[in-house]
């Protein structure tokens, strides 16, 4: 099995000494985010540093045209649009944030194990969503 590291597990990460399985990746997304967070929260040398090394410790995958429409079904699904698949019965559409859409469509596509802390993910298991939240 794969792994696909959510922002949230990276910055525990840095912040504490765990392992993360060796079958992990990161995406181009979660990319963005850290580097983000990190410019938003100040972080210095060493932090910024720590990440660097964390980052290039893990393959990045990149968005490609397959991968768009993975993106569109979950996008469209968590709408509760998706005509071949509706919600549940007693699930309500959701607004998901854009970056989270692409990071779980990238779990998805790759048929990956996706390690977060994130409730935004959980309604995604409908659809095929491999979630783990109980490793920190």
């Amino acid at each position: 099995m794969n792994y696909l590291l959510d922002a949230n597990i990276l910055i525990h990460c840095i912040r504490k000494s765990i392992s993360l399985p060796k079958n992990s990746f990161i995406s181009i997304i979660t990319v963005g985010e850290l580097k983000s967070f990190a410019l938003r929260n100040r972080w210095g040398y060493l932090k910024q540093s720590n990440l660097e090394t964390l980052l290039k410790s893990f393959p990045i995958l990149e968005i490609d045209g397959d991968l768009v429409d993975t993106y569109a079904i979950v996008d469209t699904f968590s709408q509760g649009l998706l005509i071949n698949d509706p919600l549940p019965t007693g699930m309500s559409a959701r607004n998901m944030g854009k970056n989270d859409i692409w990071i779980a469509a990238t779990a998805l596509y790759f048929d990956m194990e996706l390690y977060t802390q994130d409730n935004d993910f959980d309604h995604l298991t409908h659809i095929g969503l491999k979630l783990n939240k109980s490793f920190i």
